[in-house]
């Protein structure tokens, strides 16, 4: 192939991909990407959550019409929406599961049975529970409070974000963060 051809190849393929990206740019338009915010904040109850998923949906409909103009591009939007909350709802599902199925684990291990006579084991209950105290005094204020308000007086995520003025996602994530952080501890 003549180097003067490839020239011309490579000119017409950045002048194709740049007429590709002003297309897709009319067709994401500010008014599609609020509805699907208000979308998915309808559908995760989260809009921090939301406003990622929005976000990648503008990434994955970014990708997808670069490979194939769709012809409906609210449509696809929207399906890609709707696969990447559903994905979402389900990790949330499956996380809250497991960190449920630690805490049990965690909580019933550390504090001793009121029945319980025998004196190793209340020892080691009392030495769990002093690790566990000391694992607690290691966290931030706002990680320690959501523990305690969720472990101790089983107040729900919406509950908690409204105590600490904070999205009930971060709530999530500083109770994962506090189990976390326990567990370890009370395995050293």
């Amino acid at each position: 192939m003549p180097i003067a051809y490839q020239y011309t190849e490579a000119k017409i393929r950045t002048l194709n991909a740049t007429i590709t990206d002003h297309f897709i740019a009319q067709l994401w338009t500010e008014a599609l990407a609020n509805d699907l915010r208000t979308f998915l904040t309808g559908r995760v109850k989260c809009p921090e959550a939301a406003e990622d998923l929005a976000h990648e949906t503008y990434l994955r409909f970014y990708k997808s019409a670069h490979t194939n103009l769709p012809d409906n591009a609210r449509a696809l939007a929207f399906r890609i929406a709707v696969n990447l909350a559903i994905d979402y709802q389900r990790h949330c599902k499956v996380k809250s599961q497991i960190l449920a199925d630690i805490d049990d684990e965690l909580l019933a291990d550390t504090v001793a049975d009121h029945a319980q006579t025998d004196p190793l084991r209340i020892l080691l209950s009392r030495e769990r529970f002093g690790t566990m105290e000391a694992a607690l005094s290691e966290l931030s204020a706002d990680c320690r409070t959501a523990f305690i308000l969720n472990k101790i007086e089983n107040l729900s995520y919406a509950e908690i974000a409204g105590r600490l003025n904070i999205s009930q996602r971060s709530v999530g994530r500083l109770l994962e963060q506090a189990i976390l952080h326990c567990m370890l501890r009370l395995e050293d």
